[in-house]
């Protein structure tokens, strides 16, 4: 009985053992799942964390970038502006020193010119004034000395003329220029001013008109500077104008909006302006290029006074203009009556009104080559200012033939056709400048031998290598000395007759035997090959040469003279003479053969000419 409830008990232990073994297991299973809820949940914590973490790297790092890229930007754009910054700059200095260079060059030009209108007058100045002193000490005639005072009188006047253009501008430029008015019938006044041109226009054959239907205009004038407008227009005009062509003048009143104008024009018929150049036409010391024509040049004042001057007086300026058809220039001025009359305007205006006549003694027959001797050296003069082409003329007058030629282009001409020994020519002229007729010269055979002295206002050192380069054989600068311009003419006229003495030694020997080419020789032995080519003909001489070289006698003559110091019919004879010799040395032919065959129709003057020749007689000679 007792077993069943020990049975019990323990039964009872079991299952409280059993239960509480299941109790530990369940404990031990919900711990396990807690502590795995745990991990899982610290893993999530911790992923979230991860996810967490690499947004806020992520964010950051988007962060960097954007500032990365911000400075990247910041630093981009700030070299662009610095970029622009050095170009802008580059490109301002480049402006700068364009523009400084311009105003160099402006001011090279100026003070060129410049220089060129203050040395002309004082090389005449001086010039004459030494001539006068000469003549003096030997008692020459009163009239020559009073020519050359009159010269002196007008080279200053120009001198002065032009200094008082340059003092006028720089007072206008400080405001210290006032108007001088007084009441005149400015109608004879302006045809007194114009009347004045004629001759200038007439040496030039110039076709010069004046329209004028007015009888009188009494108005107020300041004279002066009434007197620069006028004759700087008409000046200019005639100045730029060729010869035989066309100035006309034209004086009118005009009335614009109840105010009445004096409006004088002046046309030609010249090459004209271009519009790029017409808009700075009356600035100061600007020149129009007229480097396809050569024209003259000036200083560059008068247009701009005489622009400062109309104004100066209510008025206003103009120019028309059309490149080759020709220009127009005119003004007008308001017409008042409120000055003071004046009964002699002319008195006033003298002493500024600058003189335009040319005295014609300087243009006469002298200037022709002078029929001294035919073995005096022929001088060509090429100069466009008749004041210096006198007074060069007198230094040379007494020594050397002179030939004139007034501008380049014409001096060109001259000497091709008459073969000067020497040439002087100035620079600065109209046509050809003195460069240019150096140049075209130097490069023809026909002249390519004669030295040229450079006249010029240019005394820099580059000037002077333009020069020389251009085949140049001496330089003189304005003002020169009498002395210095006999001096480098004997000088070169010295060195051409050493050239020719060695020439006449060996020069036919040295052209046949080495067939040496220079410029000295090359066109000798292009007459010796005409010469060898027709050499059988007896009366083959001078004439027939000239012809089959298109030259005429005397070009022909005045080249060899200078270059073999022989003459054409001496030449002929040499070279056939030299083919002569050769043939006896070289064939058995007889003396009479060998005559035939050079061309001699008479073999006794054959041997007489061959003895003079050559020191002895065709028999030693002949085998």
């Amino acid at each position: 009985m007792n077993r069943p409830a020990l049975a019990l008990d323990y039964y009872e232990k079991y299952q409280v053992l059993i239960n509480d073994k299941k109790e530990d297991k369940a404990r031990t299973e919900i711990q396990n799942i807690i502590f795995n809820n745990q991990l899982a949940a610290d893993s999530i914590a911790q992923a979230q964390e991860k996810v967490l973490l690499n947004l806020a790297y992520q964010e950051d790092l988007r962060k960097k970038n954007q500032e990365k890229n911000l400075f990247l930007i910041i630093g981009l754009f700030v070299l662009l502006i610095a970029g622009a910054y050095f170009l802008i700059s580059r490109k301002i200095a480049a402006n700068e020193s364009n523009r400084l260079k311009d105003i160099n060059q402006l001011k090279n030009a100026l003070f060129t010119n410049i220089t060129h209108e203050f040395r002309t007058p004082l090389t005449v100045i001086r010039g004459m004034t030494s001539n006068i002193k000469s003549d003096l000490k030997n008692n020459k005639q009163y009239t020559k000395l009073e020519n050359d005072v009159d010269i002196i009188d007008r080279s200053s006047d120009g001198l002065l003329n032009l200094i008082n253009e340059m003092l006028d501008l720089a007072k206008i430029e400080c405001g210290h220029v006032k108007l001088n008015l007084v009441q005149v019938d400015c109608i004879p006044f302006t045809k007194y001013l114009i009347e004045s041109f004629h001759s200038l226009a007439e040496e030039k054959h110039i076709n010069f008109l004046v329209d004028c239907k007015l009888e009188r205009l009494q108005m107020d004038l300041d004279i002066n500077k009434f007197t620069a407008i006028i004759t700087n227009l008409i000046s200019n005009a005639i100045k730029f104008t060729d010869q035989e062509g066309k100035v006309s003048l034209r004086i009118e009143k005009v009335e614009r909006k109840n105010i009445s104008y004096f409006l004088f024009k002046v046309n030609d018929n010249g090459l004209g302006i271009s519009k790029e150049e017409q808009q700075y036409i009356f600035d100061k010391f600007y020149q129009v290029d007229n480097s396809t024509s050569k024209l003259e040049k000036g200083s560059g004042i008068g247009l701009a006074l005489a622009k400062e001057f109309v104004e100066l007086m209510h008025g206003s300026i103009y120019v028309k203009s059309k490149l080759g058809k020709g220009s127009e220039f005119g003004f007008e001025i308001p017409i008042t009556n409120h000055a003071s009359p004046s009964e002699n305007p002319e008195v006033i205006s003298k002493s500024h009104h600058t003189k335009v006549k040319s005295d014609p003694a300087i243009l006469d027959d002298s200037l022709t080559p002078n029929a001294i001797s035919k073995n005096v050296p022929l001088v060509l003069i090429i100069e466009d200012n008749v004041d210096v082409t006198h007074y060069i003329k007198t230094c040379l007058q007494d020594n050397y033939q002179i030939m004139y030629a007034p501008n380049g282009s014409v001096g060109i001409e001259m000497a091709l056709k008459k073969i000067p020994d020497i040439i002087v020519s100035d620079v600065m002229m109209p046509k050809k400048d003195g460069f240019e007729v150096c140049k075209t010269l130097k490069t023809d055979e026909l002249t390519n031998h004669i030295p040229i002295i450079m006249l010029t206002a240019k005394a820099t050192f580059e000037d002077r290598l333009i020069g020389l380069s251009h085949g140049a054989d001496a330089y003189l600068t304005k003002p020169f000395k009498r002395e210095e311009l006999l001096t480098r003419i004997d000088q070169l006229i010295l060195l051409r007759k050493k050239i020719l003495r060695k020439f006449e030694k060996t020069g036919l020997d040295r052209l046949l035997d080495k067939n040496v080419k220079n410029s000295e020789t090359k066109f000798l032995n292009k007459i010796i090959t005409v010469i060898h080519d027709n050499i059988s003909q007896g009366e083959f001489g001078p004439l027939e040469l000239a012809a089959r070289l298109g030259l005429s006698e005397s070009q022909l003559y005045r080249k060899l003279k200078a270059t073999s110091g022989k003459s054409t019919a001496l030449f002929v004879r040499s070279i056939k003479l030299q083919k002569g010799k050769e043939l006896l040395e070289t064939t058995k032919k007889s003396i009479s053969e060998v005559a035939y065959d050079v061309g001699f129709n008479d073999p006794s003057y054959f041997s007489r000419a061959f003895k003079k020749e050559f020191g002895s007689a065709p028999s030693a000679i002949s085998k």
